[in-house]
């Protein structure tokens, strides 16, 4: 992955030289808006994906909610990120029922485990600690896919989109649904609630995405991808050969006909504009090229100010983020658009 890392991190220290770049406007000269996406629901405040977590979402005001969905034994599309019970984040309660053999549940994959077991789960009394702010939600059950539906509904959020990953294990097969299962169940709940225009789906698993097309052809694409899946031989891929596309993935996404590319934001992930070796991946010659290529760049995830600022002024169209309130400061700061709160 060290050519990719190059190639990428041409430009990167101009990208974080925010002085010398000029707010986007479109050709009328107004402001362009951001797409505000809140990382399993703003996790950087909130127990993740969490619905306590999603309203205060959309009480701050968002213009995307960024969740996971993982698929019980039974189906049912849970909102969560992990395909393990985790033990830093869910504790047992009680068995679904008597003498039930897989408990306890933590541990547990949970597409081996039906709904009503992974309901006895407590996913919110723990708070991680490299999110201090985070506040927890004792008593926290994981939520269902029609359950955020209600939830923005009833808070009158019609604006409010839906960027839904497929939680699919490409290379733990045994730990996660197939492609086709995640494809079926999360567009017949989007169509049931009639929630179809206001949904994209992403996945670092790019079988899902043709998959998704077929189906549900007006619906928005996201190829995610790191330096992890973004390899030679990679099972994450699918359709498409990285050998076809070495050291390109924009060219890789446009060949596997996706609207959206959202890459891990820094070389390496998790670095800040003020650290030392800090390059952007979507630097301002990265968000051209796929601008060129039709293709729109969501970059994740990106949680200090400083670093918003420089990944906002390579002119991407939208960040995903733990902190919404963080970068709706940027936002401001910057004289760009701010995403309508909702009570």
């Amino acid at each position: 992955m060290s050519a990719i890392a190059a190639m990428l991190a041409i430009g990167a220290l101009a990208s974080c030289d925010s002085s010398a770049r000029t707010t986007q406007t479109t050709e009328h000269g107004t402001p362009t808006a951001i797409d505000l996406q809140a990382h399993r629901g703003g996790r950087g405040l909130t127990i993740e994906e969490s619905l306590d977590g999603f309203a205060k979402a959309l009480r701050l005001g968002v213009t995307t909610l960024e969740l996971d969905i993982v698929l019980t034994a039974d189906k049912t599309p849970l909102i969560w990120h992990d395909p393990v019970v985790l033990a830093d984040k869910c504790t047992d309660t009680a068995p679904a029922f008597p003498d039930d053999p897989q408990f306890p549940y933590v541990g547990k994959v949970i597409h081996d485990l039906t709904y009503a077991q992974t309901q006895t789960l407590d996913c919110g009394s723990r708070t991680l600690p490299n999110f201090p702010r985070q506040q927890a939600v004792p008593g926290n059950r994981i939520a269902t896919l029609p359950q955020l539906f209600d939830l923005v509904s009833a808070h009158g959020a019609d604006g409010v989109r839906f960027n839904i990953e497929t939680k699919v294990e490409a290379d733990k097969t045994e730990q996660s649904a197939t492609p086709q299962e995640f494809v079926d169940t999360i567009l017949g709940a989007v169509a049931q609630a009639g929630k179809t225009d206001a949904v994209e789906i992403q996945s670092f698993d790019w079988r899902t995405l043709p998959l998704v097309r077929k189906a549900a052809p007006s619906v928005p694409l996201v190829a995610l991808y790191d330096d992890t899946t973004f390899v030679a031989g990679s099972r994450w891929l699918g359709p498409v050969r990285y050998e076809d596309h070495p050291g390109d993935p924009l060219a890789a996404v446009r060949a596997l006909g996706a609207d959206i590319v959202s890459p891990g934001y820094s070389v390496p992930y998790g670095k800040k504009a003020d650290e030392p070796g800090f390059a952007l991946i979507a630097d301002r010659s990265y968000v051209d090229n796929a601008h060129r290529l039709g293709l729109r760049v969501i970059p994740w995830t990106v949680n200090d100010k400083a670093t918003i600022a420089a990944q906002i002024d390579t002119g991407v169209d939208g960040v995903i983020t733990d902190y919404p309130d963080v970068m709706r400061e940027v936002l401001q700061e910057k004289g760009l658009p701010l995403p309508p709160a909702y009570r």
